[in-house]
């Protein structure tokens, strides 16, 4: 079986000690799109410059890449002893963990990795050049006599997009070990976000620097609250338990589920205080404030005191809310310790899944059974 492209415009390069395809590695800035297909990548990450132009990659850019991994055979069963070759099973199992650890996903802006074992082609294109020959997306194979052809007819890199590298990536299969870090990473960036915004509202600093230290207090006179931060940091915080839930339940002898639900329940009971803390202050400067005091207006109004009348109301409608929510203010000191609460909480949940990564990329790796073994 074999694939076709007629009559391609290219320019044939032979490249020693350099890269063949560097015209290609100066288009990743400005490229549309990045698709590689390679027999292998140097898996040491001090070495790994190919891989580093990658992680300068706009974030919005897709990036697919297609490899092989050295070190993996088609069958792991000793012939002559009719058993595992344990041995072969390990050296394995080390490429590919290297391996998966220079592509971690979180490293780079959209990286999209696939398998494929029968692959041995080369190819690293944009949408707009593209490079086909013997010289891997390797440091390595730099210092190797290469041979290629460089495309740059537009025609041509869409037909070699489809026809060529569509039929690989369609019988490769996509790498995702690190699906519950990336997302957890995002989440709990989200979090981090909204709960900064919050503080923002909520809080204000106060001091004379240098004489007099900054410091942040709650002030009833200057604090917002926006009810739709606050139902978006709870939503988030949902989607987080259920990831938490997802781990111990895919993870259940390396994740510390103990510690884990414990910090879950705290985040929840700091949050839920927080609503129910500043629900009421909410309520009222978002629906009884400003009608209070334009009815004391109203009241205190006789025609010719406008201004006064006005000064009045606003006294009042304040005098009310501090009588109110004296509480609060008062609270102010254990508002600001929750915030940093919940800070932590999410940064011990977070370590907590990170020490299980290579846990993570393990199990991954024998239960995508099909990409390393062939035995049970």
């Amino acid at each position: 079986m074999k694939w076709t492209i007629p009559n391609v415009k290219s320019e044939v390069i032979l490249s020693y000690q350099e890269n063949g395809y560097q015209k290609v590695l100066d288009e990743f800035q400005q490229a549309s799109s990045i698709n590689i297909v390679t027999y292998n990548i140097n898996t040491f990450e001090l070495e790994t410059n190919l891989i580093k132009e990658l992680r300068k990659v706009d974030s919005s850019t897709p990036i697919t890449l297609i490899l092989n991994i050295p070190a993996r055979r088609e069958d792991y069963i000793n012939k002559k002893t009719g058993k595992v070759d344990q041995g072969a099973v390990n050296n394995a199992l080390i490429k590919i963990k290297y391996t998966l650890k220079v592509l971690e996903r979180q490293k780079f802006g959209d990286l999209n990795v696939y398998f494929n074992f029968d692959n041995h082609a080369k190819l690293i294109m944009t949408d707009r050049v593209a490079y086909i020959g013997s010289q891997n997306f390797s440091d390595a194979s730099q210092s190797n006599f290469e041979l290629g052809v460089l495309v740059n007819d537009p025609d041509s890199i869409v037909d070699i997009n489809s026809k060529i590298f569509g039929v690989i990536l369609n019988k490769s299969i996509r790498y995702a070990t690190s699906d519950y870090i990336i997302v957890m990473e995002e989440i709990a960036g989200i979090m981090k976000d909204v709960l900064k915004s919050i503080r923002e509202d909520v809080f204000t600093w106060v001091g004379d620097e240098p004489y007099i230290p900054d410091i942040e207090i709650f002030d009833m006179e200057h604090a917002s609250f926006q009810r739709e931060k606050w139902e978006e940091f709870k939503e988030i915080h949902y989607r987080f338990e259920d990831i938490i839930e997802k781990i111990i339940s895919d993870y259940p002898s390396e994740f510390d589920k103990d510690k884990a639900r414990t910090k879950v329940c705290h985040l929840s009971n700091l949050v839920k205080g927080f609503v129910d803390e500043l629900n009421e202050l909410a309520e009222f400067e978002t629906r009884a404030a400003e009608p209070m005091m334009w009815k004391k207006f109203r009241e205190l109004d006789l025609g010719d005191n406008m201004e006064d009348a006005l000064e009045e109301a606003t006294y009042h409608m304040r005098d009310y809310k501090q009588e109110k929510f004296h509480e609060i203010e008062r609270k102010g000191t254990d508002l600001i310790k929750s915030f940093d609460y919940i800070e932590e909480c999410i940064k011990e949940i977070e370590m907590l899944i990170d020490e299980i990564k290579d846990a993570m990329i393990t199990k991954s790796v024998y239960q995508n059974i099909e990409l390393i073994n062939n035995f049970e």
